[in-house]
């Protein structure tokens, strides 16, 4: 592209446009894009549409990828975000109590309860009160 119009600053610059590579070739982008569109991905499986299917449009976008590539950056996403959500979970279930009582919890229980029963064994039987009264009178 040598333009006779052009100064030499103009030419450097367009040499350097010409030679620029594009986003798709740059380290990583590949799997950047896979990433963002994961939520996309999963939801054209989760119609029946397949890894061929996917490459090919994306390719057709102007970024050209694999079935395979695209297949393989997809699960490895997959996965980083299950192992992050177990990450989460393992960190909920450290701060927030659990569904089980804990031991302590479980003696603080019974202890409650032993002391509501001895408590109503130390209160006079209302009804047996009653009964006596009632006996007494005839």
């Amino acid at each position: 592209m040598s333009d006779p119009n052009l100064s030499p600053l103009e030419k450097a610059i367009a040499k350097k446009v010409d030679q620029a590579k594009s986003k798709a070739s740059q380290s990583g982008y590949l799997r950047k894009l896979v990433a963002k569109l994961h939520l996309r991905l999963e939801a054209a499986l989760a119609r029946g549409c397949e890894y061929d299917d996917l490459a090919s449009s994306i390719t057709e976008s102007g970024v050209k990828i694999s079935a395979a590539t695209l297949k393989q950056y997809h699960t490895e996403h997959r996965r980083q975000l299950e192992q992050e959500a177990g990450a989460v979970s393992s960190i909920e279930d450290s701060i927030l109590p659990s569904a089980k009582p804990t031991p302590t919890e479980k003696k603080l229980k019974i202890f409650a309860e032993e002391t509501d029963s001895r408590k109503a064994s130390t209160q006079p039987n209302i009804k047996q009160a009653a009964i006596d009264k009632l006996s007494s009178k005839k």
